[in-house]
């Protein structure tokens, strides 16, 4: 069987050891060497794998070895190594984020395109089955047209977290907070599953911790056809909660906690509205019944797999080998980017914003965040 060989980026790094699993996970998938900035740790990796110790970028991206590189460094370096990697020849995928800002992702985009080589990301939630199964049942129609979606991702972060490394909650190193870091997982899964907004009014507050960043946001969102949406991440809540809710006309899908539930309707809700049961629900009194669809609802067991890079690392090489675009190519992975920018800046300017974003509108606003200073909330409200 054809592999790809693989080298990754940021081995010795937070993330590292997940990816060294999923790629040994991955028939397609051939581990070529690591790189990382401290050196013993990174010998001792390559030694405990057999495989090439790479202390230089360099050295790596000149390794006839290797076809595609994985990189797993904190975000804010995406960009720079990215372009190397594809100057030097090299198919890329990178963990999430993609990069800081929607226009440094456009950059990775197009300079892959032009080198004709793969540009992945690795939002690997999307490969589990219980994700799965929600795009399956949403493909199939089962609850109809979309009329309304939620979404919560609450988590907690004590201030030993942000204190633990210099780049967290800063504007300068990491670009945003619980949006672009925490909930970018979350956001993605919601934007896959309900589809892009057309516009958002967002709200950022920095709650609990003594950082730069937010670490709450909310957002509502408003969607071609009417449809809305309402979007929170925070690092403030106990205890964690993700939830997407999913509403249409013939019932709602509701995956919480990765717990996939579908609640049918007996009869679409315009039907319904239309019958004679609720022209009879209202009695001589005047009073409104409650009258409501019944419905039945579905609890899917679904196995969970324990490492979802194995096979987002899996579809990047056989979209090598198979000459396609990977799943979750350059420009899907841009698509929770860009709605962590437009509540940003939205959040930021106290104003409604338009998808896509003014990309240097977005550009000016990170960069004079990036000049604070102070610690002092820079959200209006």
């Amino acid at each position: 069987m054809e592999k790809i060989g693989l080298a990754l980026v940021g081995s010795t790094g937070a993330i590292g050891n997940t990816h060294i699993e999923g790629i040994e996970e991955a028939s397609s998938a051939k581990l070529i060497g690591v790189n990382a900035r401290r050196q013993e740790p990174l010998t001792r990796q390559a030694a405990e794998l057999e495989v090439h110790a790479y202390p230089k970028l360099d050295d790596l991206l000149g390794s006839s070895e290797v076809d595609a590189v994985i990189i797993a460094t904190p975000h804010p370096s995406h960009l720079e190594i990215a372009l190397r990697a594809i100057k030097a020849g090299k198919h890329v995928l990178v963990e999430k984020p993609l990069s800081v800002t929607p226009s440094e992702a456009d950059q990775m985009v197009t300079a892959a395109r032009d080198a004709n080589l793969k540009l992945g990301v690795l939002f690997n939630n999307r490969f589990r089955p219980e994700a799965q199964k929600m795009r399956q049942l949403l493909d199939q129609g089962v609850i109809g047209k979309l009329y309304r979606a939620s979404m919560v991702s609450g988590m907690f972060r004590t201030q030993n977290y942000y204190d633990s490394l210099a780049w967290r909650g800063t504007w300068k190193h990491e670009g945003g907070g619980a949006l672009i870091n925490q909930g970018i997982h979350a956001i993605d899964m919601f934007q896959w599953l309900s589809g892009m907004p057309k516009s958002c009014y967002g709200v950022l507050r920095t709650l609990k911790h003594n950082i730069e960043v937010e670490d709450y946001a909310t957002a509502i969102l408003e969607y071609e056809g009417g449809m809305t949406g309402t979007l929170s991440c925070d690092t403030v809540q106990a205890p964690n909660k993700q939830r997407i809710e999913l509403y249409g006309e013939y019932g709602a899908l509701i995956m919480e906690d990765w717990n996939v539930t579908l609640h049918s309707l007996e009869m679409p809700l315009q039907e319904f509205m239309d019958t004679d049961k609720t022209k009879q629900s209202i009695s001589s009194q005047n009073s409104i019944s409650l009258a409501s669809p019944t419905h039945i609802s579905e609890d899917f067991n679904i196995q969970p797999i324990n490492n979802t890079h194995g096979p987002a690392i899996e579809d990047f090489c056989r979209a090598i080998i198979e000459g396609r675009e990977p799943l979750i190519n350059g420009e899907e992975g841009t698509k929770a980017q860009e709605l962590v920018a437009a509540i940003t800046l939205s959040g930021c300017s106290g104003e409604k914003v338009s998808v896509p974003v003014d990309r240097q509108q977005y550009d000016n606003l990170i960069l004079e965040l990036k000049s604070v200073q102070s610690l002092v909330s820079n959200f209006p409200g």
